[in-house]
C-alpha cells in the first residue's frame, strides 16, 4: 500500500497554476513561503519547466521574491 505524498496548500495551488500555464513537469515540488520570498525545491523536466514554475510563483505572490532552486533532470 503506498501512501500518497503530503503537500502544502501553497504547492498545491502552485502545482494547479503551473498545469494551466503550461503543461510541463514537476516533480516533488515544495513551495516554502516566508516574509519576504518564496522558495521553491523539486526537480523540473526541462529548463522551460523550471521558468514557468517561478512565473507561477510570481502570479500567486506579486510582492515576495521568488527563489527557484528547482533542479533541472533531463534524461538523455
Amino acid at each position: 500500500m503506498s501512501i500518497p505524498p503530503r503537500t502544502s496548500p501553497e504547492t498545491d495551488r502552485c502545482m494547479d497554476l503551473i498545469q494551466q500555464l503550461a503543461s510541463v513537469v514537476v516533480h516533488d515540488l515544495h513551495v516554502d513561503v516566508g516574509f519576504e520570498n518564496v522558495r521553491l525545491t523539486g526537480r523540473a523536466g526541462s529548463w522551460y519547466a523550471k521558468q514557468v514554475a517561478t512565473t507561477a510563483a510570481r502570479k500567486m505572490y506579486p510582492d515576495l521574491r521568488v527563489d527557484n532552486q528547482l533542479q533541472v533532470i533531463t534524461i538523455r
